[in-house]
């Protein structure tokens, strides 16, 4: 069950905690300016991902759900952080701005060792493997790292885009991107200089109805 507190009183909790004034907690966790702290008291945002990223890693004894949510406690259990991936509940074309976002929930998956978030894909061209309403589970890598014919989301340009990551049959400098259902949808092809981000599938929760 949540704890009975607003985004405000559990954030308030960590810096009467430091002993610092709001602006002095604000420059101490990196933040430019203390109006996001500020807006937060008033009530106008929750408590970002980007914002409690930057609380934690100078506070890593609190935990981040708790801070996010007010699920748990105050304080970090080391031994269950790896199970805790935030979920949001929109459309992976959305990813890159999950970073300023407050995840719906958090999944405990302790089959996973190691994954960033958790986002629904809605979509035809990966079916009947990967059904559209399914929840991926993933982790951002680096180009080198990729695995030839493993499930990635690329983002690139405007697009973003599950697909099975294939080696360019003719220059080293593309990826071909392929989709499971061929027959309605063509491969794609991206250069990698203009991949942004691409992000590894670990895992795949499909929602039967």
């Amino acid at each position: 069950m949540a704890n009975v507190t607003s985004n405000w009183d559990r954030l308030w909790q960590v810096i009467e905690m430091s002993g610092m004034t709001i602006n002095a907690f604000a420059q101490y966790i990196g933040m430019p300016r203390s109006e996001t702290l500020y807006q937060i008291k008033r009530g106008n945002n929750g408590i970002s991902r980007n914002v409690a990223d930057s609380v934690v890693a100078k506070f890593p004894e609190i935990s981040k759900v708790w801070l996010l949510t007010g699920y748990g406690s105050m304080y970090a259990d080391s031994n269950n952080s790896a199970m805790q991936i935030p979920f949001f509940n929109c459309d992976m074309s959305r990813i890159m701005d999950t970073s300023d976002m407050t995840p719906a929930s958090y999944m405990f998956l302790p089959q996973v060792s190691t994954a960033d978030l958790a986002i629904c894909y809605f979509g035809d061209d990966m079916a009947p493997v990967i059904p559209n309403g399914t929840i991926l589970v993933l982790a951002r890598v680096d180009l080198f790292s990729i695995v030839y014919g493993n499930e990635y989301v690329v983002v690139g340009g405007n697009r973003v885009t599950l697909r099975r990551v294939r080696r360019h049959a003719s220059n080293d400098g593309y990826l071909r991107l392929e989709a499971y259902d061929r027959e309605r949808f063509d491969d794609m092809e991206i250069a990698r200089v203009d991949v942004r981000a691409i992000y590894a599938v670990r895992g795949k929760l499909i929602i039967k109805n």
